[in-house]
């Protein structure tokens, strides 16, 4: 299976592209329901093979860039977009124009190729890459942050690598996150990740830092979403597949309400 993935929730855009030859797609894709939110896998996209991934920082031109890294990961691997047989993607929480580019255009791919999609959200792909990496570890509260602007991050709290979040995503004021997030800890190890953490006085010292900690990696969408399709095709094979995968159900992660309302019945702009 050659997999796309795609991540523009934050300045940062990405695109890599995935082989992961044992996983069966159509177990995986068995039957259609709600989308799969288990935690990142202790060893994410075991056996799969990074073919490209390329990366970019644009906050504001993602929608004019995304196809452009699609395009430079599937020249680097040699293989035309046909090729592509799944996609993984970033759905959020960050920007909200952010995360509906590459909701949109994973969408688009998925449907006209007719081919599956998982979606991923930004917070469990940074806590992926700091378990796998080393920068905390099994015991450790793991909190990846992103900043919301307003005065507010976007944060979302782990206490391992297999386990789903004990503090689903959800937006807080950055002088409230130090105290939640010390109370949640109840005096375990405190590790932050994500580059607006450097911007916040009291999480600076719990910050962790590199590349696919500062911000959602594509390769990391890549390897969360591989291990949602290869857990749907063993409950396929089983006889009941445990995700469906419909390009149709895929949706954005906002978890704030967008400021533009529509407008009241009867209203009429000042002139």
């Amino acid at each position: 299976m050659k997999l796309l993935a795609l991540s523009t929730s934050t300045p940062r855009g990405s695109a890599a592209l995935f082989d992961a030859a044992d996983v069966d797609l159509h177990a995986a894709t068995a039957s259609r329901g709600a989308l799969s939110t288990a935690g990142p896998a202790a060893a994410p996209a075991a056996g799969a093979r990074l073919l490209a991934a390329t990366t970019y920082a644009d906050l504001h031109g993602h929608a004019e860039r995304i196809f452009g890294a699609v395009d430079e990961v599937l020249a680097a691997a040699g293989l035309p977009a046909a090729a592509i047989q799944a996609l993984g993607c970033d759905v959020g929480p960050g920007s909200f124009t952010g995360v509906r580019v590459a909701v949109a255009a994973a969408k688009g791919v998925a449907l006209a190729l007719d081919v599956p999609i998982a979606g991923v959200t930004s917070l469990e792909a940074m806590a992926a890459a700091a378990f796998a990496g080393g920068a905390a570890s099994p015991g450790d509260l793991l909190v990846p942050l992103i900043d919301a602007k307003k005065g507010e991050v976007f944060l979302a709290a782990f206490d391992g690598p297999a386990l789903a979040p004990s503090i689903p995503p959800r937006h807080l004021p950055r002088d409230a996150a130090f105290d939640v997030i010390a109370e949640l800890a109840a005096g375990r190890r405190i590790v932050v990740v994500g580059a607006v953490a450097e911007e916040i006085e009291a999480l600076r010292p719990l910050a962790a830092r590199g590349d696919a900690l500062d911000f959602p990696d594509a390769a990391w969408i890549g390897r969360l979403a591989i291990d949602r399709l290869r857990a749907a095709a063993a409950g396929g094979e089983r006889g009941r597949a445990e995700a469906p995968f419909d390009p149709e159900l895929l949706e954005p992660l906002y978890v704030r309400a967008p400021d533009a309302k529509p407008a009241e019945l009867g209203y009429t702009p000042p002139r």
